[in-house]
């Protein structure tokens, strides 16, 4: 049978009192103690030392929301001990910082001001009070653990050395001993009760809401999408300084090479033949420096294209695919009927797809034909490659197509993959159809001669 995976399984199955889950929840609920515990000694002072009720209200309430992030915080990671997963941050990815109440930096009143106007704060304050009572309840079945086991231990050492108590009063050494037997299982499933009680006390105050979970889902769209261009335009940087920079130095080292074969063939052979030239030698040495010269060209305008292909930027995403299908060895048909220029991001993205697509079609589908479709539906961009290949194209086995997946999820896209032993393989791309924010006359860079 296999292993329970969480504690609320556990306590469902009778090997829980032998499993690991027991002493996981002995630590989820001593630790909930000792959080817990200074705020019991603190209210106790308070009650001894304070002159007035007012100021000892007062003073909890600081200390409460002085500690309430940092609790809150630490119970969110805390039910991980139990199985479950760990609670996400109401505040946002950023609210490590943003709301801590003792951040570096400036902007402390506002940083307070900002968290004293989120619900999710006094949420917080709320399931530190509560946690008073919990911690309360966990410290006591610890105790009453100490003293089960205590008992269990000792009465029977007691009764083995001749203590009177046995003499006097043998039911009550029996019935206490049977207790203590009998109570620690009991108190086994009460601290594991306790720990599961606590987990969904913290998953129902400090979770994020339906408004904040929308708010982070924007946060995080936002942050991605900002990712993405930042990337593409480190990428075009890239691009554009290997066109105007080292393709050109190629492009003149070519031209040297030529210019020097030139001027070797207008020297007189013999003249070199008698100053111990082998001319046939450094004509063939040259020739070759030359063609690798193309070689490295060629190689370098492959790479540049891939990295952001011209027509791409000059044309839009029609003709750039056009270009793709017009390179492959394997028939393809091209069937779009889109006009007008999309966001830089949903070009590049349908582009790449498109190229990765027809790249396994001639390298693993062993495919006759293919197609290419792209069209567009109110606000959503299709784009469907199909082929009749062996199929079997998986983008869980880590292929291209799972950083194909990530792209177009990074675009707000989604893409799928149809493709069963035998065939046929079709991959469907939906983009949000959003168009160029510029011209594009705009978007084409200037470009130096290639």
């Amino acid at each position: 049978m296999r292993r329970p995976d969480s504690l609320a399984l556990a306590l469902r199955r009778p090997g829980y009192l032998v499993s690991a889950w027991l002493p996981r929840a002995w630590l989820f609920t001593l630790t909930s103690a000792l959080i817990t515990g200074p705020f019991v000694i603190l209210i106790f002072s308070g009650l001894l030392q304070s002159q007035s009720l007012y100021a000892l209200v007062a003073l909890l309430v600081v200390v409460t929301l002085a500690c309430s992030t940092l609790i809150a915080r630490l119970d969110r990671f805390r039910v991980s001990l139990l199985g479950q997963d760990r609670i996400a941050d109401p505040h946002g990815p950023a609210g490590g910082n943003r709301s801590s109440w003792h951040g570096a930096g400036g902007g402390g009143p506002d940083r307070v001001r900002l968290r004293l106007g989120e619900a999710a704060t006094w949420r917080e304050v709320l399931y530190v009070a509560a946690c008073l009572a919990v911690g309360w309840a966990c410290a006591g079945a610890h105790l009453l653990v100490v003293a089960a086991v205590t008992a269990a231990v000792t009465i029977p050492e007691r009764v083995v050395a001749g203590d009177p108590v046995w003499d006097t009063n043998p039911a009550g050494v029996v019935l206490g001993f049977g207790v203590a037997v009998v109570g620690l299982p009991a108190l086994g499933y009460a601290v594991g009760l306790l720990a599961l009680a606590q987990a969904a006390l913290a998953r129902s105050l400090l979770a994020p809401r339906g408004d904040e979970l929308r708010r982070q889902i924007a946060r995080l769209t936002a942050s991605r999408a900002n990712l993405v261009r930042s990337f593409e335009g480190d990428l075009r940087r890239i691009e554009r300084d290997l066109h105007d920079g080292a393709q050109q130095k190629l492009v003149t080292l070519a031209i040297a090479l030529g210019s020097a074969e030139l001027d070797l063939a207008e020297l007189d052979a013999a003249e070199l033949a008698r100053a111990g030239v082998d001319v046939a030698r450094l004509r063939a040495h040259l020739d070759r420096a030359h063609d690798l010269a193309e070689a490295a060209l060629d190689d370098l305008r492959s790479t540049v294209r891939a990295i952001h292909p011209r027509v791409l930027a000059d044309h839009g995403l029609t003709p750039a695919v056009h270009e793709l299908t017009s390179r492959m060895h394997v028939p393809v048909t091209l069937a779009s009927t889109v006009e007008g220029r999309f966001d830089a991001e949903v070009e590049l993205c349908a582009y790449f797809v498109v190229s990765e697509a027809l790249t396994n079609v001639a390298r693993h589908s062993r495919a006759l034909g293919a197609g290419v479709e792209v069209a567009r539906d109110g606000d959503v961009l299709t784009v469907r490659v199909h082929d009749d290949g062996v199929g079997g194209a998986d983008p869980r086995a880590g292929t291209g197509l799972a950083g194909l997946r990530e792209r177009a999820e990074a675009a707000g896209g989604n893409l799928t993959v149809t493709s069963p032993d035998g065939g046929p393989t079709t991959i469907t791309l939906l983009l949000p159809a959003r168009a160029a924010a510029v011209g594009p006359g705009d978007l084409a860079e200037p470009r130096g001669v290639a």
